[in-house]
């Protein structure tokens, strides 16, 4: 019905002017009405200009050449134009349609290239955080070469290794531990995000069939994403442990330690981190070597070989810092002189292998009679010391009467046969008794003296 209307409104503006043509002396402007016209009807109602190019140009050429009628007309030129501007929007739209294809092609290409581009951004920009990742975990790596060749100390390799595991892995919970001194067990020397001092209360038996023991013995990392897929370990979900890793601190297949760490949530760590966690664990390894190496020795130097008391000359340096410490802070000090009667007769009739397991036991009783803030060493052959920093003569007499009544009531094996000894001990105390160290030793060894002189089996305190 609209395309009907815009028909006969074409038909009837084309009669209209034919017409208006007719008039005498129309004029210029009657003329160029058909053209716009035209160029309204063609871009703005295109059947209404179907319509009044055919109605307009038949009647032109009708009335030219039947009756006459519009001699100022051109007919052909004039429907020729017509014609033209009818077909100029179909021309434009086409030539407009193929820019157009032509430009979403192009912006299709460039959109393909962005996107291409973007990908590529992207994929670098995830390859250089990467490359910054593995970059800063390098610096780590040499940091931790570094302070790990930087100390000789156990305990502060140790804490080293704690503080870069920390903040390198963002480990939840993780426990090391170390070998002890007689390489009997492993020693745990630090939990970290759980209860330290239950930790600290547990000791790795080399050759027990706990889960360390076994995977210490084992001698390679493991990593256990998930305990539910792992028979061997599923017992530990009893535990509420999901996911953990067991890091040996190996060196020259010796396992002097470990580090293992676990969680409540599977795959807590992935395989690369897991990786570098390894290269972490070698470097700490050779400096916790040579820090075990360190202390090892340092012990030797500072410790009898036999009774395994502190040596004659580490007892006279650690004397002399009490003393000023005592000094200092205005305390007494005590110090007790132990020698085992008639040792040479002992060892005259029951050997020296004898004579040195009396000597081992009686080192043992000394230490385990003595407080944990007491210094115990061999002074030199059977004689034995301890300094009691802030202590006073008396309590330093009930700590010689322990001694003495514990030695006096230990037997002694020999063969099948079972002996007995006894010791005598002398005191003196600081600052009452001498105020230097080589006095102190002077008035404890009259003191011992005396005790022997009284029939031995005694103590003595000084002045005699």
């Amino acid at each position: 019905m609209k395309m009907m209307a815009q028909r006969i409104l074409g038909a009837l503006l084309a009669l209209s002017l034919l017409a208006l043509t007719l008039l005498p002396g129309p004029g210029f402007f009657f003329s160029c009405l058909p053209i716009f016209f035209m160029a309204f009807l063609c871009f703005s109602f295109p059947p209404a200009g179907a319509w009044f190019l055919i109605v307009y140009s038949v009647g032109l050429a009708v009335g030219r050449l039947a009756f006459g009628y519009y001699p100022q007309s051109l007919v052909f030129p004039e429907v020729l134009a017509l014609a033209a501007l009818y077909w100029a929007p179909s021309f434009i739209q086409e030539n407009q349609a193929g820019k157009k294809d032509g430009f979403k092609s192009k912006y299709q290409t460039k959109k393909d290239e962005y996107e291409s581009f973007r990908e590529v951004a992207e994929s670098l920009k995830k390859e250089n955080a990467q490359n910054e990742k593995q970059l800063r975990q390098i610096e780590h790596l040499y940091d931790v070469i570094k302070e790990a060749g930087s100390t000789m100390n156990v305990q502060e390799m140790i804490e080293l290794t704690k503080e870069f595991t920390e903040r390198m892995f963002d480990l939840p919970h993780f426990v090391i531990a170390v070998l002890s001194n007689d390489a009997k067990k492993y020693e745990v020397r630090i939990a970290s995000g759980c209860d330290e001092l239950l930790f600290r209360s547990f000791d790795v038996e080399l050759e027990s069939e706990g889960l360390a023991s076994v995977l210490s013995r084992e001698k390679k990392p493991v990593w256990i994403s998930n305990v539910d897929s792992n028979g061997t370990f599923s017992k530990l979900r009893n535990l509420s442990i999901k996911s953990f890793i067991f890091l040996p601190f190996l060196v020259q297949d010796r396992v002097i330690g470990f580090l293992c760490s676990y969680s409540s949530r599977e795959d807590f760590i992935d395989q690369e981190k897991f990786s570098n966690f390894q290269v972490f664990c070698n470097q700490i390894s050779i400096g916790l070597q040579k820090a075990l190496l360190y202390e090892k020795v340092q012990k030797l130097s500072i410790t009898d070989g036999l009774t395994k008391l502190y040596s004659h000359r580490y007892f006279k340096q650690r004397l002399e810092e009490e003393l000023v410490l005592a000094n200092r802070y205005s305390s007494q000090l005590s110090l007790l002189i132990l020698d085992i009667d008639h040792f040479k007769h002992y060892n005259d009739n029951f050997g020296h292998v004898a004579g040195d397991h009396v000597l081992m036991e009686v080192a043992r009783i000394l230490r385990e009679q003595s407080d944990m803030t007491h210094i115990v060493a061999r002074y030199g052959g059977e004689e034995m010391v301890v300094v009691a920093p802030e202590t006073t003569k008396e309590q330093a007499m009930e700590v010689a009467e322990k001694i003495r009544k514990t030695v006096e009531s230990y037997s002694f094996t020999v063969g099948k046969e079972t002996t007995n000894v006894t010791v005598s001990i002398g005191v003196a105390t600081f600052p009452q008794d001498s105020q230097t160290s080589l006095d102190l030793i002077s008035k404890s060894d009259k003191a011992l003296y005396a005790a022997k002189a009284r029939g031995r089996n005694r103590i003595v305190a000084y002045p005699i």
